[in-house]
């Protein structure tokens, strides 16, 4: 029996839970059937969706404040829009404050807007940079324009509901106009999160997807259904699930010490390395604490690997998996030399034949202490390979070509140009220039020329191409064979 991929087995198990509560509803539309007014029900329900999407506007602006993220501020008042349509909604129940529901257009657009007003923020959150000036002072702003504005509908809408236009926005082809741009922009959001998700595993990001995803439909089930109708009371649930669901996660997002922000943006696979614990696991953290404690320009070497093999790998347009799996074996690839002696890892002068033999041992001793520790299935043949050549003249097995991992050959060129501009014991650094035309010199022979090229161009978007003097792991001197 094939087994199916991981990334897949999270795909179908996202979409499953996602839709789970439409194909339930799709069960019970023909066995139940709703239609007497429950106003009551209805206030309590809504007026409790309204305060948790309160709860999550306070958490993601005081967020973006201390981090000057307008993207953040502009989600948070997307939830405050949210917030304040959804009370207004509840407010305006026929038989609660307001007695006449043939005049009583306030209850319909605030429910209907609630959804596609948050959608109009959160898209622009997805449009402005990711950072400007004076963030905080338009997040201010911002936040005070969408109060002002839901004061102003609410009070006329409450106080004088006649003065409300009665928009047709549940009649067709009108609601479309609503529902589509709407959706899209909350499929964009789930997927920023759930493309999070792959990088960090963490469930609560893949639950901010989820719950993105029921705010989403809820709008639809809304606009397509009668009022007290079973589609009516099943849109309101799937609002407050959504909301609710979100509110946990971001409540937790924002307890941790390296919160991903899922919502809010899209983390990048840099990020990861500079996040070990939080977003790659306790053992990774604790393998590269023990390569600090051997050697600390080791452990500054790998993470240096690390960050530049993820920008690499997503200039190459890897997934999500494959740059997490560089993220964690760029961190670790050299832990096989914690079981090699330290003076042969920092001895000054040329290596012999001998103790070069055991420093070509450590990508495999490296790939074995990771099996042994379990958890790094993923990572062991890229830890493993990382020491091959494109042409098969590289260790430990010789492979070549294309049976090297993808992400070893990324990781491979990423730790030679990394190696070659450090200063070592017995040499000094290269240049920028020198080293690039090593990777241009060894593109088809020691490494895959794709791979090459995409680390090529990562370092040449850089600004100022780092040229680091700081002394990591010992390498004997040939460079591309020896690395």
């Amino acid at each position: 029996m094939i087994e199916m991929p991981r990334s897949t087995r999270s795909l179908l198990a996202t979409l499953l839970t996602a839709a789970a509560p439409v194909l339930a509803y799709f069960a019970l539309l023909p066995v139940v059937q709703l239609g007497s007014e429950q106003p009551a029900a209805h206030v309590i329900a809504v007026g409790g969706t309204a305060a948790l999407a309160s709860f999550v506007a306070v958490l993601l602006t005081l967020a973006a404040v201390r981090r000057n993220d307008l993207r953040g501020g502009l989600v948070g008042a997307a939830f405050t829009a949210m917030a304040g349509l959804l009370t207004i909604h509840a407010l305006a129940t026929p038989g609660f404050l307001l007695e006449e529901y043939g005049r009583n257009a306030t209850i319909g657009l605030a429910g209907v807007s609630a959804v596609p007003a948050a959608a109009a923020l959160l898209a622009l959150a997805v449009a402005v940079p990711a950072s400007i000036e004076r963030a905080r002072q338009l997040i201010v702003g911002i936040e005070a324009a969408v109060l002002i504005a839901l004061i102003g509908f609410g009070t006329g809408g409450l106080l004088h509901p006649q003065l409300i236009p009665l928009i047709p926005l549940s009649v067709e082809p009108w609601m479309y106009l609503v529902l589509i741009p709407t959706t899209a922009v909350y499929g964009l959001v789930a997927l920023r999160a759930y493309r999070t998700s792959r990088l960090t595993r963490r469930r609560a990001d893949g639950w901010l997807a989820i719950g993105v995803c029921w705010l989403g439909v809820s709008l639809a089930l809304y606009l397509l259904s009668n009022t007290w109708s079973l589609g009516f009371w099943w849109a309101h649930m799937m609002e407050g699930l959504g909301v609710a669901v979100v509110t946990f996660c971001v409540a937790i997002d924002l307890a941790r010490q390296r919160p991903s922000q899922a919502i809010g943006r899209d983390l990048r696979g840099e990020e990861l390395v500079g996040s070990e614990q939080e977003l790659l696991g306790g053992y990774v953290r604790a393998l590269t604490s023990s390569l600090r404690d051997l050697d600390p320009s080791t452990g500054a070497h790998s993470r240096r690997v690390a960050a530049m093999s993820v920008r690499v790998g997503e200039h190459l347009g890897l997934g999500s998996d494959s740059v997490r799996r560089l993220a964690i074996a760029g961190l670790v690839h050299d832990i096989g030399k914690l079981q090699l002696p330290w003076e042969i890892l920092n001895k000054p002068g040329r290596l012999t034949d001998e103790e070069f033999a055991l420093i070509r041992r450590h990508p495999a001793l490296g790939a074995s202490l990771l099996e042994h520790l379990g958890g790094f299935a993923e990572e062991v043949p890229i830890v493993a390979c990382h020491h091959e050549r494109w042409d098969g003249g590289g260790y430990p097995a010789g492979t070549a070509g294309e049976a090297i991992p993808l992400e070893a050959r990324v990781l491979s060129v990423c730790d030679v140009y990394d190696a070659l501009t450090s200063d070592r014991p017995y040499r000094a650094a290269w240049d920028h220039e020198r080293a690039l035309g090593l990777l241009r010199e060894e593109r088809g022979a020691a490494f895959d020329p794709r791979c090459v090229d995409a680390a090529i161009a990562v370092l040449e978007q850089q600004a100022a191409p780092r040229v680091d003097v700081v002394r990591t792991t010992l390498m004997p001197r040939a460079a591309t064979k020896n690395i």
